[in-house]
């Protein structure tokens, strides 16, 4: 491979990398506008039959909606794999979703493990997630009693992050 296939083939790679974390900043933040720039317009996310299956953006929709209710929420990836095929590509990504919301007088932590399926193409120079299928390995939800620390983070522009990040 050459250098510059080389080269090309790490920045597409951390384009899509990119645009995964996206996703769970979208999701965390409840900014849907940067949820709906990782999906192409004509996506379609599989996130199973009892969740949600319909167009990609929807599901950011649905999320960002649904996560008003929770207390707080957090959203991480990991072992990210990204094949390529020109302007094309698959990736498999590992997400951990944790949540907070309260039950009565009790705090209650949810906590999902699953993993991004992902079909992309680059369109007009941008990459974009065509189809989506999400597969949740396990889950577990339990009482939590939370350390009395001051928390900081913020939904939406509010957030210290976007002061660096637009």
């Amino acid at each position: 491979m050459s250098e510059a296939a080389l080269l090309r083939e790490l920045a597409d790679k951390q384009a899509i990398t990119e645009q995964i974390y996206r996703y769970c900043r979208a999701v965390d933040r409840l900014d849907i506008p940067l949820g709906h720039s990782v999906f192409h317009e004509d996506s379609f996310a599989d996130y199973g039959a009892d969740f949600y299956q319909g167009p990609g953006r929807g599901v950011i929709d649905l999320i960002c909606q649904s996560h008003l209710g929770l207390t707080h929420h957090s959203h991480q990836v990991s072992n990210i794999l990204i094949t390529l095929d020109g302007d094309r590509a698959g990736s498999e990504s590992y997400v951990t979703g944790t949540m907070r919301l309260k039950r009565g007088e009790a705090i209650v932590q949810l906590a999902v493990w699953g993993r991004y399926i992902d079909s992309w193409s680059r369109r007009d120079g941008a990459w974009g997630i065509d189809r989506r299928f999400t597969m949740m390995e396990f889950d577990e939800s339990r009482e939590v009693k939370p350390t009395g620390r001051p928390l900081r983070s913020g939904r939406g522009p509010d957030d210290p992050s976007y002061a660096v990040l637009g």
